[in-house]
Parts: C-alpha cells; structure tokens; sequence
C-alpha cells in the first residue's frame, strides 16, 4: 500500500487568494496525488470558501495529525472563531489569523508529526506582531529551526534560482553582500541540490551585483573584491561554480539553461527572471532547513481576491514538490 505523505497547509491572508487557490488544487481530480493535506484554519473560513467556490468535499475535523485521513480535507481548527471574510481588506485580524495557521503548522513541523508545509501568501504587514517581526516566511522559520541562515529557492522545473540576500531594501544589499555570505549561500545551494534534488555534481552560476558585472571594477569594485574570492574559495573545495556573470545577458542569452542551479545577489535580480520564465507556476522552496517549506511564487492578490480568478497551479506545484523533496530525503 503507498505511504501518504502528510503536508500542513498554512492557511495565509483569508481575505487574500490563499483559501481559494488551497481549495482549489486539493479539489482537482488527482489534486491529492499521494498527499493527506491537513489544512490549519478555522473551520467557518474553510467552509465559507467551500460555499463560494461551489466546491464540494467532505472534511474530517482532528486535533492530533495522527489523525488525518487520505482523500478528505482534513482541518486543524484554529482558536479563532470568529473571524468574518473581508475580501481584499488589509486588517490585522486576518494577520492574526495568517500566524496563528502559520504558527501551529510549523510547530507541528519541527515536531515531525507532519511531513512539511506548503504556506499560503500573508500580508507582511498585518502579521507583525509580537510573535512575528520577520520580513517574511524565510526569516521566520530559518528562526523557528534555529538556524542563522537559509536559501530562499525558487524552482521550476530544471530553473533554480536561490539569492544571497532576501527581504532586504536595495540601500541594503551592497553592505550584505559579503565573500562569507556568498560562499555560505553556494554552500546550501549545493547541499540542497544534492539531498532535495538528487543532482550529484551540481553546476552553479553565480550572478555580478552590478550592471555589467561591474566592468573589472570600472562600475563597483564588489564583483572584484567580494565575489570572485567567494568563487575561488568555493572552487578550491570542489564546487562547480563559474561567475560573476552580467544578470541581464545571463538570461537573455538564454546562458541560464546550462547551469543546475543559479545563485543572484537580491531579490528582484532573481526574481523578475524566475517569475518571466516560470509564468507565474514557480515555487518557493526554504532550502537549508530540517523541515520542508514551500510555497507559490506569489502573493495575496487583494484585488482579486473573492473574484474566483486566482490560478491554482504555483500551490498545486507547491504541493507537489514538498512531496518530492520528502521522498529524495527518504533516500538519504
């Protein structure tokens, strides 16, 4: 008999597009595909998207995930019952919502009672509280994991593009770019392509900071003196890593295609070529922690929340893929 993996599902903004596109990818024939979904959120929220999505499925309500059952929307209650759906609002409650769902589910995660967690958009700002002052799930949970640093990931497909700095504004990139923090990025790129993705010599490119790779120094001097001796460094151990190359020919020239994974150095270099080329059906994968995260590759959607226009597929992916990663870790 197959082994059904057990995946949380944090429930995200409720007045966003999270419930709907949840929803939506376990409703799908084959939407399961070898995965009991325990989905951490109050039940009226659940049942109210049921009703307006015109989705039928039958829910098995646990308070243990031992309990959960394959086929069957299984439901974590949450403690808040009171919470009324506001489409596209931006309210604090449903922050309160998004981590109490966020909170619970990871919590079982680190406990190993669920196998990982694919977490549905929050609203950065509305989760802030005292419990939660990270500029987004990757910082939260490489926190909740105790660890110092993680890899925000981003597949599709062959396409994996991690990045050296994550939610950081642009007046802060060029101090956090360090030789120590790229060698230690191409360190969890590597690692996580082995274990995760069962690639046994892994080809990493790595990209400049600057426009045109800094012209040898002409535009900024980081590309000279930060990252070349980061690729040195990590070539002397045996990693396959060539750089830095120019971002904008690297993926125009189609160069990308070459490489098992590609590390940039903040997040829209990585980003905006990721989501062009994955067409919005890309994953966010937290690579370099004990447990498996992922999540689709985009966000809450206010305005088209409640419209029924949200594309299931980048969570259904998600899905699939924390799925994946589960059974190559199994084979560790």
């Amino acid at each position: 008999m197959e082994n059904f993996i057990k995946l949380g599902i944090s429930i995200g903004d409720p007045n966003g597009i999270g419930p709907e596109v949840i929803l939506k990818a376990l409703s799908q024939e084959g939407g399961l595909n070898g995965i009991t979904p325990i989905i951490y959120s109050n039940l009226e929220i659940v049942e109210f998207y049921l009703n307006h999505l015109n989705i039928k499925a039958d829910i098995n309500i646990i308070d243990d995930p031992m309990k959960a059952k394959y086929g069957i929307l299984n439901i974590f209650p949450l403690s808040n019952s009171n919470f009324k759906i506001d489409f596209g609002q931006q309210k604090k409650e449903s922050g309160q919502v998004a981590f109490q769902s966020l909170s619970k589910a990871s919590e079982h995660a680190v406990k190993n009672l669920i196998d990982g967690i694919v977490t549905a958009p929050i609203d950065k700002k509305t989760i802030q509280g005292d419990n939660f002052c990270f500029n987004g799930h990757t910082e939260y949970l490489t926190s909740i994991t105790n660890k110092n640093q993680s890899l925000m990931l981003m597949v599709y497909g062959k396409l994996k593009i991690g990045i050296v700095t994550n939610h950081l504004s642009i007046d802060q990139v060029s101090k956090a770019i360090t030789s120590g923090a790229i060698s230690y990025k191409i360190s969890l790129m590597v690692q996580s392509l082995k274990k995760d993705f069962k690639i046994k010599n892994p080809k990493i490119g790595l990209l400049g900071l600057n426009p045109h790779s800094g012209d040898g120094g002409l535009i900024g001097q980081q590309e000279v003196k930060i990252i070349q001796p980061a690729i040195n460094q990590a070539t002397e151990t045996g990693i396959n890593v060539l750089g830095p190359f120019p971002a904008d020919g690297f993926f125009a020239s189609g160069n990308y295609k070459e490489y098992d994974g590609i590390l940039g150095m903040y997040h829209d270099q990585g980003l905006i070529p990721f989501k062009i080329l994955s067409k919005n059906q890309g994953v966010n994968f937290t690579a370099g922690l004990p447990i498996i995260r992922t999540s689709p590759d985009h966000g809450i959607a206010y305005d088209i929340a409640g419209k029924n226009k949200a594309s299931f597929i980048s969570f259904q992916n998600a899905m699939l893929l924390a799925k994946q990663i589960h059974i190559n870790r199994s084979k560790n």
